[in-house]
């Protein structure tokens, strides 16, 4: 019995099995060790905020330096008005602004309790919250060496959210999930689509079809598929943004071109896999397994900026997130149109780049299965 025990663990490990080797070894020291290094860091630092500080006076200066030294926020913009802060928000150049007013230190001696405003980004709840929570601190200590802790809260913080005023924290989240979905479908799909003739034997019917051109067989699968998945997607995408601001007509260029992108490079990538390993149930697995945690990679929960340097590679070349990249400089109308088209030419780079590992990879695998249909056929 353990002779036997022995032989099928040798016949089964002692061999050369690329998929076994990555799925059994790479796969699972690599994640865990990417989800470790993303959590070590315990919380994002020097996140960029701005200043609107008017007046001026001994209290305002000593804030602004305690705002200074916490782990969270550092100040990177001082703004003469609220809107010109804003501005700089909603064109991501900080997350937040702190707005101190001209009266304040007057109204604190006078135990009015004054308040500092906080403005943060409707865009990412969960980074404002960290902001927030340090600013908070800061005033308060502050607060509180100003009247020698002879009241409870000298100082108040308000905060506000600053986003698109029609819209709320719904439509955020919806768009991402809604994004999200389609990544891990269409990538999904890719690995199954190309990797069906493999496993039902049609491949010979399939290089025929296509006149023996790798090219003209890749793309008669993907195109099809790209068009229907990427219709899906918008039009779901649109029906979430009703009672966003309107779009232009190069935006809508650009969001559509965009979407239909990271569906057609998500397929690429599946059929990449299928190339790579050969089998059905290995690429699909391989796609679930990239496809399915990128959420939580993409920056909509915690900022991309925060993380370890490698997982910001790992981000950046997750197509969910450039698309997450691309749909948020539209959330506040044609003002980010310029962030958005930087995130389509990567996408469009990504989509040319897994296309020719894909036809690569399928050049390779193909003519080896189709040698094999032939023997069957012939010992047949």
């Amino acid at each position: 019995m353990l002779r036997n025990i022995w032989a099928v663990a040798w016949n089964a490990y002692a061999r050369k099995d690329l998929p076994m080797v990555l799925l059994l070894f790479v796969f699972p020291i690599a994640l865990c060790t990417m989800m470790v290094s993303m959590f070590s860091a315990e919380a994002p630092y020097n996140l960029p905020v701005g200043i609107v500080a008017e007046g001026g006076g001994e209290l305002q200066g000593r804030i602004l330096r305690a705002i200074e030294t916490t782990k969270a926020a550092t100040i990177t913009v001082r703004c003469k008005d609220i809107s010109e802060c804003s501005s700089a928000m909603r064109s991501g150049e900080i997350l937040a602004f702190v707005y101190v007013p001209h009266d304040l230190e007057e109204k604190a001696i006078r135990y009015e309790t004054p308040a500092v405003t906080v403005y943060t980004n409707g865009q990412s709840l969960l980074t404002s919250k960290v902001i927030t929570n340090d600013i908070r601190m800061a005033v308060a200590t502050q607060g509180a060496v100003l009247v020698q802790n002879t009241i409870q809260n000298p100082i108040g913080v308000e905060v506000h959210i600053v986003g698109n005023p029609t819209g709320n924290y719904e439509h955020f989240l919806g768009i991402g999930l809604v994004i999200a979905l389609f990544h891990v479908i269409a990538m999904l799909f890719g690995a199954y689509f190309f990797a069906f003739p493999i496993r039902e034997r049609e491949v010979g019917t399939w290089l025929s079809a296509a006149g023996n051109s790798m090219v003209a067989a890749y793309l008669g699968r993907l195109l099809p598929a790209v068009f229907v998945l990427g219709t899906e997607m918008m039009s779901v995408l649109l029906l979430v943004r009703m009672g966003m601001p309107a779009l232009e007509p190069i935006d809508r260029v650009v969001l559509f071109g965009g979407g239909y992108l990271m569906v057609a490079t998500c397929m690429a990538l599946g059929a990449s896999f299928v190339g790579i390993v050969g089998e059905m149930r290995v690429a699909l697995s391989a796609a679930a397994v990239v496809g399915g945690p990128a959420f939580a990679f993409c920056g909509q929960t915690f900022p991309v900026f925060a993380m370890p340097f490698v997982i910001r590679c790992w981000t950046f070349i997750l197509p969910i997130t450039q698309m997450m990249k691309l749909q948020s400089a539209f959330f506040f109308g044609h003002l980010g149109i310029e962030r958005a088209f930087w995130s389509f030419e990567v996408l469009a780079v990504f989509f040319v780049f897994w296309s020719l590992v894909a036809m690569l990879t399928l050049g390779i695998r193909l003519p080896r299965a189709l040698r094999k249909e032939e023997a069957e056929l012939c010992s047949a």
